[in-house]
């Protein structure tokens, strides 16, 4: 069991309000650029497409995140 001190909780808060804040962005994509009708490319791709992009590259970061995590409390016996 962790103790007081221990790092641990508070980076499972942290995993906990990532995963809060994947859901969010995930859920609740700005559709209005889809119904906007302008294409304003980023870095050379579409808006909508550059942003579905950056939310799966967050999503799979806190996944990784989380079982880098999970695999440390693992190893430490808690």
């Amino acid at each position: 069991m962790p103790t007081q001190g221990s790092p641990a909780p508070f980076r499972r808060r942290i995993v906990k309000l990532w995963f809060l804040l994947d859901a969010i962005v995930a859920l609740a994509p700005p559709l209005y650029w889809a119904a906007d009708g302008r294409t304003n490319p980023i870095a050379g791709v579409p808006a909508a497409l550059f942003y579905f992009l950056a939310v799966s590259l967050c999503i799979t970061a806190s996944l990784i995140a989380a079982y880098f995590l999970d695999d440390a409390m693992v190893g430490s016996g808690a």
